[in-house]
């Protein structure tokens, strides 16, 4: 199954079936189903659709974009390095203007479809184009802290923030005993390598 072959609908143009819609994990679900709506009339992101061309109602996955970015002065030198790495300007920059992928769940039903590997070419595609109507140089995602997610997010072209769990940990001040383990794991993008070569 392709892209291609389905209709792409923004939260709120028409009626959807998201009642059935199941990811298979519940938090993603009872955003989708619950609060969505909220959260984009809040203008905090935009959700959407993907659904089936001869069933319209029915959603294949669903994904959630927000503005965000990358703000390098706290970062360690190794990492402001890494996330300016394909940076062509002397100095490099503190913030980097990015887009979220906050949410994004497959329905069960069409798993084994590379259906969410497409949607994360497509975001980047979508923001990275010349209709983009705002600089946007990074996507990031923050992936939960599963073996196989990570691994999934890594082989389409994102990298973990730091390379331990300890670095994230004091980077984002967390303390396990207070907090618990670290439930997600911060991860980049480069989009300027789908508008030209490296340049390193």
């Amino acid at each position: 199954m392709d892209l291609s072959e389905l209709t792409l609908v923004e939260l709120g143009e028409q009626n959807l079936d998201i009642e059935f819609f199941d990811c298979g994990r519940d938090d993603i679900n009872d955003f989708f189903r619950n609060d969505a709506k909220n959260y984009q009339d809040e203008l905090f992101g935009k959700t959407y659709f993907f659904c089936l061309s001869n069933k319209p109602k029915r959603i294949v996955a669903a994904f959630t974009v927000a503005n965000a970015s990358i703000f390098t002065k706290h970062l360690p030198n190794s990492r402001r390095r890494k996330i300016g790495y394909e940076v062509h300007h002397e100095k490099g920059l503190v913030n980097y203007p990015a887009v979220l992928l906050g949410r994004l769940g497959v329905d069960k039903e069409f798993r084994g479809n590379h259906i969410g590997a497409q949607i994360l070419e497509f975001v980047a595609g979508w923001f990275s184009s010349d209709e983009n109507f705002s600089g946007c140089r990074h996507l990031i995602v923050d992936a939960y802290n599963e073996k196989e997610l990570i691994e999934f997010y890594q082989k389409s072209g994102l990298e973990l923030f730091f390379s331990t769990e300890d670095q994230e940990l004091t980077y984002r001040n967390w303390d396990i005993e207070k907090d618990g383990p670290l439930q997600t794991r911060l991860m980049f993008r480069d989009l300027i390598l789908l508008k030209r070569p490296s340049i390193r």
